[in-house]
């Protein structure tokens, strides 16, 4: 495989790989903190019931909500970038003719260049916050948040 993408493009996708790999290892961790804090924070509401607790545990889960979608995101350009560094760059030495315009092809990727925002598919912050794994995950811990808000209307 080396020997056809030469070593130093080998490397530079194993460089990726590692960004993409710590980006999901971070986004792993910011859900085991979220559901950690938030479970604490209902069983304490629910031994003292107080709106401070409440809603100190809403906004927790709504501030890991927004650094994963970050994290998310973030993983999703370099993915992108990978896709466009590991493509099969063109061959200079065929017999096409260029004076035919052909399909616009995007410039290639430089050596070792770690600038997904430049090169990487963009990616919509909304798309990512209001993902399918995102809104199970995070908008199920705020949905119970807000549970326990409400069953504390009504014991007041």
């Amino acid at each position: 495989m080396s020997a056809v993408l030469g070593d130093e493009r080998v490397k530079h996708l194993e460089f990726l790989q590692h960004t993409i790999a710590r980006l999901g290892t971070n986004s792993f961790l910011i859900k085991g903190w979220s559901m950690t804090l938030s479970g604490a924070l209902v069983a304490v509401s629910s031994s003292r019931p107080t709106w401070t607790v409440v809603v100190a545990a809403l906004m927790m889960t709504m501030g890991f909500w927004l650094l994963d979608s970050f994290y998310l995101g973030q993983e999703r350009l370099f993915r992108s970038l990978y896709e466009r560094a590991s493509a099969p760059t063109e061959d200079l030495t065929s017999d096409a003719d260029p004076a035919t315009p052909g399909p616009a092809t995007p410039a290639p990727v430089p050596m070792f260049t770690m600038d997904a925002e430049r090169y990487g598919t963009p990616v919509t912050w909304r798309a990512v916050a209001l993902s399918r794994t995102m809104l199970l995950f995070h908008g199920l811990l705020a949905l119970i948040d807000l549970l326990v808000a409400a069953s504390l209307v009504g014991d007041w």
